[in-house]
């Protein structure tokens, strides 16, 4: 048997149902909160990573490019220097004793230069018949050197400084016989430039390599190992479980590389190749079914690429333990919601449970059942309603006898006191043609004025009639009431015709006419004037009613505002008002510093008649 769970929902009592809103909201928050608070510290750890590392990075550039710099910069001054020069014009190259002395002369010079740069593993002023410069571990001869890639990089640099990326010296050199021998410079890194040597001697006379000698190429050797130790440190000492830093050349031939853990494949051969003319950036690659964050700067000197790589795991395998502590914070939270919501539950839900009982005892008669209440909440007011209930049945109980016999009593004198609409019309006609015969023409018109008044207010049922019929019921009004009042007061109209057509609520400018009269002018004999005006301001319809009688004081008035006094007919029209339109509109009534009063009346637009708004 299925089960409907909207169905299991509404049939779930009502404390268990207030217990499952509880904790699925406080579930909700949980969840949102933790999951909130683990994106923000994964984006805040890989911000950190891409600014510390890209920092790190670019340090360490800016270290190996201010020593390979220095290196450059010696090597550019050595075609300048007269002493080598010299040395290699006046050398013979078939003499071995004037190699051997060339080489004590060009030696020192070679020191000179690149002593101080502790890089610089060995230094060589390569020519086809000699290798100038010595290192007590290695030398480089004169065949192997002009066969191989060193002698063809620097002729295609004439005379820039060339770098050649790690190399195996044995496979460079051709050396066979010493691949099974541990060197210590069996991985190289070189720098070759030709010399195309133009000296000033001291006397400032220039002097330039002799036609008929080929240009030396000076070659300066770096083992790997030099260059490693600024990246070491680096890798040795982070965070990280699994890292790598090396350099590829713009061909994308590594040059060195560091590695902390294990990369099962690389793909640091496309690096070139994927970052373009960039110079800096970070990109992520995937590899070995994980991604890998690539930062990546180009040296200035040697134009290769320094990188870092570090599998995104790895860079947030810190956050695992913060996730630890943010997921037990989480369930706690989740157990002390448990708690609180049955707690809750259960404090909310025993003001019903009292009522429930109470209602089970009246179920059995027992109407004098009365439920303590402490607390002034809903539920509070719910039972004090519930008691307030019970008495009124106990007192309608005790009343409904004479109730009913008072109630056949009313229905009996209601039916004898109806009167015909019809037999009221009847009759004042009668007296119309009366008050003809007799030449009474004012107390007739009076009469049909008011025959005219209660046929058009008793067949139109609706609360609001047009503008047009309000000011016709108006006028017949001020008639019997200017005819009661016999000289004592004016009345004029400046209503604009586009007004005319809309509707109003009946009957909304009598009260405040009949105040003006009764009240306005009650202590004068003649000489009173109202002036009733009505406008289109914007979106609205303005009513305004004003006399020149004594005016309303302004206590009076302020009570009037506040519903204080009582007023009927005011309050009677500013309550329709709001009720039709809005609180925003209704009566504001003010006292002229001249004497009288004005009433503003503001009703919204509203051009065509709705016969559908029936009397409240």
């Amino acid at each position: 048997m299925s089960i409907n769970p909207a169905r299991w929902f509404k049939d779930m009592s009502f404390k268990k149902k207030l217990l499952l809103s509880h904790l699925l909201l406080a579930s909700l928050i949980i969840l949102s909160l933790g999951f909130i608070y683990n994106h923000i510290a994964y984006k805040d750890r890989m911000d950190n990573i891409r600014y510390s590392t890209s920092n790190i990075l670019h340090t360490n550039n800016q270290l190996l490019d201010d020593r390979l710099s220095a290196i450059e910069s010696s090597m550019s001054m050595l075609p300048l220097d007269y002493d080598l020069l010299r040395a290699v014009n006046a050398v013979d190259p078939e003499s071995a004793s004037s190699l051997v002395k060339t080489d004590r002369m060009i030696t020192p010079i070679l020191f000179k230069y690149f002593s101080n740069h502790e890089e610089v593993y060995s230094s060589y002023v390569m020519t086809p018949e000699y290798s100038y410069g010595s290192n007590a571990l290695m030398y480089v001869t004169p065949v192997n050197f002009y066969q191989s890639i060193l002698a063809q990089s620097a002729e295609k640099g004439q005379g820039g400084e060339v770098w050649i990326p790690t190399y195996s010296y044995t496979s460079m050199y051709k050396q066979e016989e010493l691949r099974e021998v541990p060197l210590e410079y069996e991985s190289l890194i070189s720098v070759v430039k030709q010399l195309n040597m133009t000296a000033a001697d001291e006397y400032g006379n220039i002097h330039r390599l002799l036609e008929d000698r080929e240009p030396p190429v000076l070659l300066i050797n770096i083992r790997p190992e030099s260059l490693a130790r600024v990246l070491n440190e680096y890798v040795q000492h982070n965070d990280y479980n699994q890292l790598a830093y090396g350099m590829v050349n713009k061909a994308g031939v590594p040059v060195l590389r560091l590695e902390k853990g294990k990369f099962a494949e690389t793909r640091v051969s496309e690096l070139p190749a994927a970052i373009g003319e960039q110079e800096q950036g970070m990109l992520i690659q995937h590899t070995n079914g994980q991604d890998t964050m690539v930062f990546y700067e180009k040296m200035k000197t040697t134009g290769w690429i320094s990188y870092i790589e570090i599998p995104i795991p790895a860079a947030v395998n810190s956050l695992q333990t913060l996730r630890l502590t943010t997921g037990l914070f989480l369930l706690f939270m989740a157990l002390v919601s448990v708690v609180l919501a049955y707690l809750l539950s259960s404090y909310i839900t025993r003001p019903l449970t009292r009522i429930k009982q109470g209602i089970r005892q009246v179920e059995k008669g027992q109407f004098d059942i009365r439920i303590h209440s402490d607390s002034q909440d809903e539920f509070g007011q719910l039972t004090e309603m519930f008691n307030e209930m019970n008495r009124r049945i106990e007192q309608l109980i005790e009343e409904n006898y004479g109730s009913r016999l008072r109630a056949r009593e009313s229905e009996i004198m209601a039916l004898n006191l109806q009167l015909n609409p019809h037999f009221l019309y009847n009759t004042l006609s009668t007296m119309y043609w009366i008050a003809i015969e007799h030449g009474q023409h004012e107390l007739a018109r009076m009469m049909i004025s008011l025959t005219e008044m209660l046929q058009i207010t008793t067949r139109n049922k609706q609360e609001l009639w047009k503008l047009e019929t309000d000011l016709s019921w108006l006028d017949k009004y001020m008639y019997i009431m200017q005819n009661r009042f016999e000289g004592k007061f004016t009345v004029d109209m400046d209503i604009e015709q586009e007004l005319l057509d809309t509707e109003v609520p009946k009957l909304f400018l009598q009260p405040f006419i009949e105040n003006a009269i009764i009240h306005g002018f009650g202590e004068i004999e003649s000489g009173g004037t109202i002036h009733i005006r009505g406008w289109l301001e914007g979106e609205e319809r303005l009513f305004a009613v004003e006399d020149n009688g004594k005016g309303i004081p302004d206590t009076l008035m302020d009570h009037i505002h506040t519903g204080n006094i009582r007023s009927t007919g005011i309050v009677n029209v500013d309550r329709r008002m709001k009720l039709l339109y809005g609180s925003e509109y209704g009566i504001h009534m003010q006292r002229r510093e001249s004497g009288g009063t004005l009433v503003l009346i503001r009703l919204p637009c509203q051009h065509s008649p709705n016969e559908n708004t029936p009397i409240q």
